[in-house]
């Protein structure tokens, strides 16, 4: 069993910084810097989240738990080995250099002060002129020239880190990543405001938020067998002290009698026999919440269902108890269940929630469960489709905000969960899902690297297509049975390489569908090589969408226009297929 020496809250400032014991990644136990702009997005989205909480003064949102890091620390404590989050660690100093890097930029004196400060105090410094470097976070051998000289090697002179070194490995791109979209989000933030002043007292609040509301329960141990030990704890599958866990806990220490107490424990067994994975069990949790109270991040989410539910609870005359909420919960587990499985027994709305699921659009589901309380599935079906069309030309197509899109879908699973019309939730998502103009112009110049989405776009249109030409074969339109094909290679001989190859690539009229497995060896073949492959498919997106305009066969080489043609005329079909209207409500 592993020695714990301590675990102790730890906001960012506590952890890295002039004043503290200096933070290392050990170069044979800690792999490279790793998060994409999925995750940067997710983070980013938390802290403004969380800013904007803890500006409003509410007790809930005072700090951001952002979870917990383990460390190999000596009895005399001039160091700290750190075995877990790395990412979070990297990510929020990439996240001050780039506060440091906006004040500097403004030119105030006060600015230039504040980010001389960030740099000393939260990054790196040196103790005196001919003094060496101090830098607070070390990483691992792979990434810690390159972060020093991207990020923590800054001149107070200039105002610049050097950037000399070359990006040589995937984490170093990353890196660069992460300092661009942190750096562009931050900026776009201060377009809001109207004076420098604003501007500035942004940037500080920002800061802060950082420094002192961003909290860590940092678990330090005496050896790296001790601490890989509670790594494998923290990450293995069946994780103590989910969500889940701790809700369930409250619950019974808020029951009143044993009668209570076993309420909670039947809803408990239900949960654990609806859902296959925990996973599903945390998004649920989340997902009922939201229905019934709006939005709130994972990251808060046991925090505000103590809150919400002990003000009920301790409430005198009690008009809503844990029996209550414990029955609400598993009822509404096995309606989830149903539309997360796509199991519930009529056909039309479950091929909806299969194309739900294969977006992965899980801002859906809060919106479903919400409805699901009070009507039939089958009522349900002009929801979905609404949603859907929403979904796909807002977010999937429209690459716009999915924050706006969330609140919106949400706020409407409230008004359902309060007693809303139906009829009236579906008329406001119609209100709000972007005009055919605008989905026209998205569709045409759309580029989706994500084959989820593409299969997703270019099924749904053979679907139509299919439809349309009054064709009733039976064909499996699912990701095993067919794969998307660029038809102008992903990897074209070098003759075909050029700088616009990536732009072109994952443009959707580049893309189609083919039965069978993927043959790389054919995908890659000139298109006079591979036509018939195309003219002869029964997928019609393939044999009968213009295709054969992405080759000229006179001069035998690639044509880009024929991707742009192509495309627009899947936009015109696209029209149809996810309308903006639907029927019922027109």
């Amino acid at each position: 069993m592993a020695i714990i020496k301590q675990a102790a809250r730890q906001t960012l400032g506590q952890l890295i910084g002039a004043n503290n014991p200096i933070v290392t990644v050990p170069d044979d136990s800690q792999r490279q810097y790793s998060w994409t702009k999925k995750e940067v997005d997710v983070y980013w989205a938390d802290i403004e989240k969380f800013k904007e909480g803890r500006e409003s003064g509410r007790e809930s949102s005072s700090e951001y738990f952002i979870g917990p890091v383990v460390t190999i620390t000596a009895e005399q404590v001039s160091g700290r080995a750190l075995l877990d989050g790395q990412q979070r660690l990297t990510t929020s100093t990439i996240l001050l250099a780039v506060i440091r890097d906006v004040l500097w930029q403004t030119n105030a004196p006060e600015a230039k002060l504040s980010a001389n400060n960030i740099q000393r105090d939260y990054i790196a410094r040196k103790s005196g002129r001919k003094d060496p470097m101090e830098y607070f976070l070390v990483l691992s051998l792979f990434d810690r020239d390159f972060f020093r000289d991207y990020i923590q090697t800054w001149s107070e002179i200039t105002g610049e880190c050097a950037r000399t070194e070359a990006a040589t490995r995937p984490s170093h791109h990353l890196i660069k990543d992460a300092y661009s979209n942190l750096y562009s989000k931050v900026q776009s933030r201060l377009q809001c405001f109207a004076d420098d002043e604003d501007r500035l007292d942004y940037l500080d609040s920002l800061r802060e938020c950082l420094i002192y509301g961003l909290v860590f329960v940092e678990i330090q141990t005496p050896t790296s067998s001790d601490a890989n030990e509670v790594f494998e704890t923290i990450n293995s599958r069946g994780k103590d002290l989910s969500t889940v866990d701790l809700v369930r806990n409250f619950l019974m220490e808020k029951s009143r009698g044993l009668h209570e107490k076993e309420r909670v424990n039947n809803a408990w067994r239900s949960l654990l026999d609806d859902f296959d994975r925990r996973e599903d069990i945390e998004k649920f949790l989340r997902h009922f919440w939201v229905s019934r109270h709006g939005d709130v991040k994972s990251h808060s989410l046991y925090v505000t269902i103590r809150k919400s539910l002990t003000d009920h609870f301790d409430r005198r005359p009690q008009t809503y108890g844990v029996g209550t909420f414990a029955a609400e919960l598993e009822n509404a587990a096995s309606r989830y269940a149903e539309l997360l499985s796509q199991n519930t027994g009529d056909p039309d709305f479950d091929v909806s929630l299969s194309e739900i699921k294969a977006l992965s659009a899980d801002a859906l589901y809060p919106l479903l469960l919400s409805a699901s309380e009070n009507s039939a599935y089958h009522e349900m079906k002009d929801l979905a489709t609404a949603a859907l069309s929403y979904y796909v030309r807002w977010t999937v197509v429209g690459t716009r905000e999915s924050t706006l899109l969330e609140e919106n879908l949400f706020g409407v699973a409230k008004e359902l969960s309060r007693g809303g019309a139906l009829v009236d939730a579906v008329k406001r998502i119609v209100g709000w899902v972007p005009d055919d103009d605008a989905f026209y112009a998205a569709f045409r110049d759309a580029s989706i690297p994500k084959q989820a989405q593409s299969r997703y776009l270019l099924t749904k249109l053979e679907v139509f297509l299919r439809a349309e030409a009054d064709v009733h074969d039976e064909l499996a339109l699912v990701s095993g049975k067919i794969h998307v094909d660029n038809i102008y290679p992903s990897r074209p001989s070098e003759s075909l390489k050029s700088e616009e190859h990536e732009a072109w690539v994952n443009r959707l009229g580049n893309l189609t569908l083919l039965t069978g497995r993927r043959n790389q060896a054919i995908a890659n073949l000139p298109y006079s090589e591979k036509k018939h492959i195309y003219s002869d498919s029964p997928m019609l997106v393939s044999s009968r969408t213009q295709v054969d305009s992405l080759w000229d066969s006179d001069a035998s080489i690639w044509r880009m226009q024929g991707i742009v043609e192509r495309q627009e005329y899947l936009a015109s079909i696209a029209l149809k297929v996810w309308p903006s209207i639907i029927p019922e409500c027109a």
